[in-house]
């Protein structure tokens, strides 16, 4: 699969971009990269290969080390993130000029 010019000016105005023609020429290249790799990965035989159900069991908290075992000194309640929170959501305040009883 590749894309020409036309398609490529489609997808940047669906992404709200604005390109001029030459830049337009280098995205339209950079494109049909990205899928002619995607195409080459499609065609990878990787029915050989064998994985784990988890890769990570047995392994611990990799990043932690001996610190597991502390408690996380950056965990705080979702009390001390915000101002008012209820049933385990942030409160907002309604907007200006709403009253608290119409946002129900």
């Amino acid at each position: 699969m590749s894309v020409d010019k036309d398609h490529a000016a489609t997808i940047a105005s669906l992404a709200r971009l604005r390109f001029d023609d030459d830049e337009l020429t280098k995205i339209t290249a950079e494109l049909n990269q990205v899928l002619s790799h995607v195409e080459t990965l499609k065609g990878l035989e990787v029915d050989d290969i064998p994985h784990d159900e988890d890769p990570l069991e047995g392994e611990g908290d990799a990043t932690r080390g001996e610190a597991a075992d502390t408690p996380d000194a950056l965990r705080r309640d979702l009390d001390e993130l915000a101002p008012d929170a209820l049933d385990g959501f942030f409160v907002v305040p309604p907007l200006p000029g709403m009253h608290a009883e119409e946002a129900d």
